[in-house]
């Protein structure tokens, strides 16, 4: 009866365009047939999409040839980058992060516990990628965070945010070149206490992969404290 309520003072709205909808789910018609989950063939390392005529998964071209930290990435659905046709995962994930919309969160979460990929590998832990302490007071919270605490309860593996530190401010990657992301992060993050991730195997959860520059660091932090593998998942990959 609560929920008949609360849905009649706040009828639902689609995640990608903000439209009224009538049923629980998370997208309008047309944005649900624009959102493009990642399915083979895909990148065995990085886990971006290759098109359908390509017909088995295989590593690309950038991981054969420049191997990434993390043992795995993968993610719930693909956007084009920059592209002007509509996006509704983007749409969906500027709303949480920049509008600081917890409703288009918590379904985001829901999304990306059901769609988790790595369900059968076994974890000892998630870290979602940290905040620096001034943007945390501005959004008021750590997107990567609530998304991590929905997989690790539908999935029973411990959260822990404090193992990973940002440990100096960057500004926001989303309109940097792939040259200017790598060194806005460069040694942004730090392992305070190296002794609770040593031998561990690790789950790392953000919001979006781009050019990997993030997790890539996150990841060499990670590594260098000892632990034992490192895979990745992000709701989004922008292609």
């Amino acid at each position: 009866m609560l929920d008949a309520v609360v849905s009649l003072l706040y009828p639902p709205r689609c995640l990608g365009c903000q439209a009224f909808v009538h049923t629980d789910e998370p997208f309008c018609r047309d944005c649900a047939r624009a959102v493009k989950p990642i399915t083979s063939p895909l990148c065995l390392r990085c886990g971006i999409p290759f098109s359908p005529q390509s017909s088995l998964d295989h590593e690309c071209g950038l991981c054969h040839k420049v191997p990434p930290l993390f043992r795995h990435a993968r993610a719930w659905a693909h956007y084009e980058y920059g592209a002007g046709a509509l996006q509704p995962v983007s749409a969906a994930i500027q709303q949480f992060k920049y509008q600081r919309n917890l409703g288009v969160g918590k379904l985001l979460a829901h999304l990306a516990a059901t769609h988790f990929p790595f369900g059968a590998t076994h974890y000892d832990v998630i870290i979602p990628v940290p905040l620096h302490l001034d943007r945390l007071r501005w959004r008021g919270f750590n997107q990567s965070l609530l998304l991590s605490r929905a997989i690790g309860h539908a999935h029973q593996i411990r959260v822990d945010p404090f193992l990973l530190a940002r440990s100096r401010p960057t500004v926001p990657q989303v309109q940097l070149t792939e040259k200017e992301r790598l060194e806005n992060v460069k040694g942004a993050f730090s392992v305070p206490k190296p002794e609770h991730v040593q031998h561990r195997q690790v789950l790392l959860v953000d919001d979006v992969y781009t050019s990997g520059a993030t997790v890539t660091e996150c990841t060499k932090a990670l590594l260098h404290a000892e632990a034992r593998a490192v895979d990745v998942f992000t709701v989004a990959r922008a292609v």
